[in-house]
């Protein structure tokens, strides 16, 4: 009997064709035999067997019907993982948006402003200071500078490093292929493949520069570079592995409604509902290129050289490349490299070696020193802290973004205007923020069912590692300073939001700057002398 019912469970449309166990001696169905008495016993057994056998046709229907609906509800969650916002299925992709916008710098007309003299004294203030610190340092030590032999030095290697590790990210496009050719699945091996490729990748090319042992600039520019190529690895994968559970999704709910006869209308609602929302989602990530049209080398190229971590088919663009625009950023490209050679190797060089002349010291000494070497480095740390903003986030990102018509220029905010360093986490740095947004806090809220905090937390702590592990490539030394400082920002960021700190923006603000002040120079002072 258990084994015809699990028969008529797998496939309730092969019923009529199924031998079903005699019911006639099943103590199960005697009751129904009193009704019937005044038939003979043969067609007593068999009226019984006629009414019994639809009653568990019946049953086993329903049984079929709720089977397949929790089944289906299981595998659309597991494997589609989406989000319920409000009662209603969200997609995954509509976290980030990308659309025509200028940077914040850009948008602001200094020469019609009220306050475009200040501007002008601004840069006129950094351009006589750093003229001043560069023909002192050219009248005593001539054209010898440090920070220009360690930048020149192995330049070759580690541009043809930096060059294998680009080709190196192409391994990603074959594994889409492979899933759109059918030789594997992206929810059976290609997400485990891609996974263990983007360690193996990070691991290989840490080691590779160690073992190279090439200076300490040309480490830094490696690990950070392989960070953004890992990050569009992972976007790219993950995004497509996305949309391949759709188009799985899609076939398996039309399959199942080719037997809708057989299949209650709550069944039957909720696939066609599935089928609508897989449709919509496919259809809205592109009007030109549908999936898996994407899946080509010449649209990962593309992807590889927007100033973006975060994959999606279509961005906005440009119509043109402006020359003046971008003549204007490259000269602020070359130009802030040059102030900032000048301030690191008249002021921040002699400091940094002061504070490795202290290490021999007992730490006692160290301790007594360290004030006075925390106070001389601030000053000149700051304005390297402000002026590398400046060359990455607007000058290098919009030269970028122009000559690759990328239209979307909104890679930070006005952070200098945060109260908290929850605004600054947000506006500092937008393109990692939004990959760290749908790529680890939303994920691990859908992946790992964590709750909004546990999610923040994991954020800012993948966050906080990469960062302290930023600091093992400079310094070749494990300490956890940057990790525990960068954690400290969890507590203060709920200080913030305490009554007594509430209303008061411009207090925040100032206690916002002081930690931008001394933050980056007690991480450098910390690292070299302890």
């Amino acid at each position: 009997m258990q084994r015809y019912l699990r028969q008529l469970c797998q496939n309730p449309l092969e019923s009529k064709e199924l031998k079903r166990p005699s019911l006639a001696d099943n103590t199960e169905y005697q009751s129904s035999a009193s009704t019937l008495g005044t038939l003979s016993s043969p067609a007593r057994e068999r009226a019984a067997g006629e009414a019994e056998l639809a009653e568990v046709t019946e049953e086993t229907s329903v049984m079929a019907d709720q089977q397949t609906l929790e089944t289906y509800k299981t595998s659309r969650r597991i494997k589609v993982n989406r989000r319920i916002y409000k009662g209603k299925v969200k997609s995954k992709l509509d976290d980030v948006k990308f659309e025509h916008a200028h940077s914040i710098l850009d948008e602001v007309d200094t020469t019609k402003s009220k306050y475009k003299g200040f501007y002008v004294m601004i840069w006129f203030s950094i351009a006589v200071t750093n003229l001043d610190f560069m023909v002192n340092h050219l009248l005593e030590h001539g054209l010898e500078s440090d920070i220009l032999a360690t930048m020149g030095k192995d330049l070759t290697a580690v541009a043809l490093t930096d060059l294998a590790m680009y080709l190196s990210m192409y391994f990603v496009v074959v594994v889409q292929k492979a899933i759109c050719c059918g030789w594997i699945t992206w929810h059976g091996s290609g997400w485990l493949v891609t996974s263990a490729y983007e360690l193996a990748f990070t691991v290989f090319f840490l080691y590779l520069a160690q073992w190279k042992d090439f200076p300490w600039i040309g480490k830094i520019f490696l690990f950070l570079h392989s960070m953004v190529q890992l990050m569009k690895m992972h976007s790219y994968s993950f995004y497509n592995g996305y949309l391949w559970n759709i188009v799985e999704e899609l076939n398996e709910s039309r399959g199942l409604l080719k037997k809708s006869d057989t299949l209650s209308k709550e069944v039957v609602d909720h696939l066609n509902e599935s089928v609508e929302f897989c449709q919509s989602e496919l259809a809205s990530q592109s009007t030109t290129t549908p999936f898996p049209g994407n899946l080509t080398w010449g649209n990962f190229f593309q992807f590889t050289m927007f100033p973006t971590v975060v994959y999606q088919i279509d961005y906005p663009r440009t119509p043109r490349i402006r020359p003046h625009y971008l003549f204007k950023k490259l000269a602020a490209v070359f130009g802030v490299i040059m102030l900032m050679i000048v301030v690191a190797q008249t002021t921040l060089y002699p400091i940094a070696m002061r504070a490795i002349s202290l290490r021999s010291l007992p730490l006692a000494e160290r301790l007594c020193h360290y004030p006075l070497l925390l106070l001389d480095t601030m000053p000149s740390f700051f304005l390297i802290y402000i002026l590398d903003f400046y060359l990455i986030w607007d000058a290098i990102l919009n030269a970028i973004a122009e000559l690759t018509r990328f239209a979307d220029r909104d890679f930070y905010g006005d952070w200098w205007n945060c109260t908290s360093w929850y605004e600054f986490s947000k506006l500092w740095n937008k393109p990692v923020h939004n990959f760290l947004l749908r790529h680890v806090y939303h994920s691990s809220l859908s992946a790992f069912q964590l709750n909004k905090q546990q999610a923040t937390l994991l954020t800012f702590l993948l966050s906080s590692v990469i960062h302290e592990l930023a600091m093992f490539v400079i310094f070749h030394k494990l300490r956890g300073y940057l990790l525990i400082f960068q954690m400290l920002q969890l507590p203060l960021i709920y200080l913030h939001k305490l009554p007594f700190m509430k209303d008061k923006d411009t207090l925040n603000n100032a206690l916002f700057w002081a930690g931008i002040a001394t933050g980056p120079s007690i991480m450098c002072t910390l690292y070299l002398t302890f």
